[in-house]
């Protein structure tokens, strides 16, 4: 199936229309932000930091607008230019989409989007694009991993999204239908390693049901999914060598349950995630690990204080292993001579963060990790990586 969006945002854009008036600038808000982090490790390198050298992890810029054509009927959108040191920089259309709001009364809302839309996943998915909403630098490369990140943020499709409020309690849901961003080279290298070939994404959904509790004392969550996409390989690459096509299609079918607790100075966040894998098709002798099915677990646990007007602490443990059937990575080892901390990664996190105005917002973390799963593969060719590692991380970010 292939979306064809822009007929059908077009149409709902032309319904909407006439309600604006000659007042569009009432109804016309606009957002920006910049942030720059930089970062040093002991070993291994993320962005353009190496081992015992400051350099940039990451900046990013982007402004976002949305029309409120009225009541009904929104229209949105962001452009980002983003540098992490491995991808090529250029703007990219984060969002945009038209959403127009079906039944809204009695405490019972539903609305349709159409566009390209925010992909529902976890606690911080949707919000994951503007440093300031993040509580840390990086968030929980578990479930957030950054290789993927166009991956996880957005897609075309189209979403029904609700809410209902029952007393103290809302609960909020989205379904998403949609075709997976997987044109990046970072994500290649995450699903299949450093090859020359291509993703491309296939019919895929996404669904989320959200509580809230006391005004957001209680927060918590299911996100369910199945992603699909197939590899296309170039003949130079490893899998498109001889008759080997390598024409592989993955699966990613994951679940994610989420539970947040808030009082005035602390809050404790967990996340718990099981994705399985089916891979078929690749066909590569001496690489039966390509069409192996796995189950990846994902999870963490965070504890944040506000200790002083402005200031907050964050203490985060945070784990992934690609397989739960080869934990330690021993078996991937030996049938692929490849390091065995690719297959997992275990990250104990310290944070600081300072907001001394309302705009700006100043970071600082470190690091401890043993595992190298999340790290690009395309800065760290697998051969030169150290599974035991430290770093620690600055960022200012902007917003307006």
């Amino acid at each position: 199936m292939r979306f064809a969006l822009f007929p059908y945002a077009s149409a709902l854009l032309a319904l909407a229309l006439p309600a604006w008036g000659e007042n569009l600038t009432d109804h016309v808000q606009t957002h920006g932000f910049f942030s720059h982090a930089l970062a040093v490790t002991d070993r291994n390198q993320i962005g353009m930091a190496h081992t015992g050298r400051w350099g940039n992890m990451l900046t990013e810029a982007g402004v976002n607008t949305t029309l409120q054509a009225s009541p009904n009927w929104l229209v949105a959108g962001q452009l980002l230019w983003r540098n992490d040191g491995v991808e090529p920089k250029k703007l990219r259309v984060d969002c945009a989409f038209v959403d127009g709001t079906l039944l809204n009364e009695n405490g019972h809302q539903l609305a349709l989007q159409v566009g390209i839309i925010k992909n529902p996943y976890g606690f911080y998915n949707m919000t994951r694009d503007v440093a300031h909403t993040r509580p840390t630098i990086l968030l929980p490369q578990s479930l957030y991993h950054d290789q993927g990140r166009n991956f996880f943020l957005s897609a075309p499709g189209i979403a029904l999204h609700g809410r209902e409020e029952d007393g103290a309690n809302a609960f909020t849901w989205q379904f998403n239908l949609l075709k997976p961003d997987v044109n990046s080279p970072n994500m290649v290298a995450f699903m299949v390693g450093p090859q020359n070939g291509q993703l491309q994404g296939k019919t895929s959904w996404l669904g989320q049901m959200m509580w809230d509790r006391d005004g957001g004392r209680w927060r918590g969550g299911v996100s369910l999914g199945s992603l699909s996409m197939h590899y296309q390989p170039n003949p130079t690459d490893f899998f498109g060598a001889g008759r080997f096509t390598g024409a592989g299609n993955m699966t990613l079918n994951t679940g994610v349950l989420s539970l947040e607790y808030n009082l005035e100075r602390w809050s404790y966040t967990g996340e718990y995630s099981l994705t399985r894998q089916m891979r078929n098709s690749f066909n590569v002798p001496g690489a039966n690990f390509m069409d192996r099915n796995s189950t990846l677990e994902e999870y963490y646990l965070q504890a944040l204080w506000r200790f002083r007007p402005g200031w907050q602490s964050i203490l985060r443990y945070d784990v992934v292993y690609v397989d739960t059937a080869d934990r330690s990575g021993v078996w991937f080892n030996q049938v692929s001579g490849q390091p065995a901390s690719q297959r997992y990664a275990q990250d104990w996190m310290l944070g600081l963060r300072y907001d001394p105005t309302v705009s700006w917002s100043i970071f600082a973390e470190v690091h401890h990790v043993n595992g190298t799963a999340w790290l690009s593969k395309l800065s760290n060719p697998p051969a030169t990586t150290r599974p035991r590692w430290n770093m620690m991380s600055v960022q200012a970010a902007y917003h307006f």
